[in-house]
């Protein structure tokens, strides 16, 4: 059998371009593998079974890719990393491996980074999955009135990523359960995109340190935990690094400089892997809020537990369905509360808390390893044929029911029902071709 992964691949800043690095050559042991970058230099010496490949998704090399028994997508929602991804996905239907729910930031950022999507073009998007208001509410967002993130929560775009899929790849119940039930949907627990590293017990000294890392958009409440930390009487017993890119970084230092936490907090900025691994390594406690939450699993809380950190995590989304023992919740709209409330009980057992990073490790090792997640891919890989007969049977479907009503004044109750009968009809017939191979 031989693949194709769209992916990012390094020096991209992207956990995806990591996390298809590291999956690469246990993908390799059973079959081809073929990864496409959009980029002309990566830095990836690939392993053996492995190939690495240029394109440009304009003037696709069809020949080459058309030679792949399935193709896969990683999609996530930094326009920089995606954008040739999804105009290929467009192009050639694939299995979408779906890395955000809220696909809101990634079409905007087609727009406002002008990469391949004039605002035409996606108003009428935003109008075909989220109707007439969603189109209001998106005319707002280009003119500056309202943000991305209130934006996602009304009309996330998930599905004009999703629809011209042949399959879906989740990792949450939330996006399982937010993607169209005729679709062909596979929930897989989300890998960590290295393998376990060694760690040692360090001694511990105060300060004691907190960390906050990955891409730091509003949603992961920054403001509220400086806040947090400013009026905490025992505040000098804790130091707080902050590792990541944001938008205006300027505003966050100043609002650190006002809350008198200059000699407290430190903003680092982008960490290289080998930087963030150094920190993580010194790190007590790190904070992974996130409110409101995108809807898919967090490979960074992955990434922490492996270092069998403890962690103040939101409840909501997928954070609320860890296991108690794993993490230390955050109440939405209590967070100054919470996160007080915490540090106050870390001070006085902090033993309590590193129980809870050791059980995230454990928790990680047995349900999270890369391992499996490679073996449900392949598992996934290998229903293409059947994916493909359910694609056709809908995608007929779906252009009989447009013509139907096209004949008719719109008020036949009838159609939506002759549809589903036709599709079923073609998946069945579909289903049998394909077995017959």
């Amino acid at each position: 059998m031989k693949l194709n992964f769209f992916s990012p691949l390094p020096p991209t800043r992207s956990d995806i371009a990591r996390l298809t690095v590291h999956m690469a050559p246990h993908l390799a042991r059973a079959v081809e593998v073929v990864i496409w970058s959009s980029e002309r230099e990566w830095k990836f010496d690939p392993p053996s079974g492995v190939t690495v490949r240029h394109y440009d998704f304009q003037r696709p090399p069809w020949r080459e890719i058309n030679q792949a028994d399935a193709t896969f997508y990683q999609m996530g929602n930094d326009p920089r990393y995606h954008h040739a991804i999804w105009h290929m996905s467009q192009q050639h239907p694939g299995i979408v491996i779906l890395h955000d729910l809220m696909m809101q930031h990634f079409f905007s950022g087609l727009v406002f980074h002008d990469r391949g999507m004039n605002r035409r073009e996606y108003l009428e998007l935003v109008e075909r999955y989220h109707g007439i208001e969603g189109r209001v509410l998106a005319e707002a967002h280009v003119q500056g009135l309202l943000a991305t993130e209130e934006l996602a929560q009304r009309c996330p775009l998930t599905e004009a990523v999703t629809e011209n899929a042949l399959a879906t790849i989740v990792h949450s119940d939330a996006a399982y359960a937010g993607l169209p039930e005729d679709a062909s949907v596979v929930q897989l627990p989300l890998c960590v995109g290295m393998e376990l590293p060694t760690v040692t017990a360090r001694e511990v000294t105060e300060p004691y340190r907190i960390a906050v890392f990955g891409f730091l958009g509003p949603n992961r409440k920054l403001p509220l935990l400086l806040r947090a930390l400013a009026t905490f009487p025992d505040r000098d017993r804790f130091r707080l690094d902050i590792f990541g890119t944001m938008d205006g970084q300027e505003k966050m230092h100043q609002l650190i400089c006002r809350l008198g936490l200059s000699e407290t907090v430190t903003l680092h900025g982008f960490a290289t892997a080998s930087e963030l691994d150094v920190a993580l390594r010194e790190t007590d406690l790190v904070v992974n809020l996130r409110n409101p939450s995108m809807g898919e699993a967090s490979g960074s809380q992955l990434h922490l537990w492996q270092y069998a950190l403890p962690s103040l995590v939101t409840h909501r989304a997928w954070y609320a369905t860890l296991p108690e023992n794993t993490v230390a919740f955050v109440r939405p709209e209590h967070e100054i509360e919470d996160i007080q409330r915490h540090l106050a009980q870390f001070l006085a057992n902090p033993e309590t808390y590193r129980e809870l990073g050791r059980n995230g490790r454990r928790h990680v090792a047995e349900n999270h390893s890369i391992e499996n997640y490679a073996n449900a891919i392949l598992e996934v890989a290998a229903r293409t044929p059947e994916f493909q007969a359910k694609w056709v049977a809908r995608d007929l479907a779906r252009r009989t029911a447009a013509a139907m009503t096209g004949w008719s004044d719109g008020s036949d109750s009838l159609l939506p029902e002759v549809a589903r009968q036709i599709e079923m009809l073609v998946a069945g017939a579909s289903t049998e071709f394909a077995r017959a191979g």
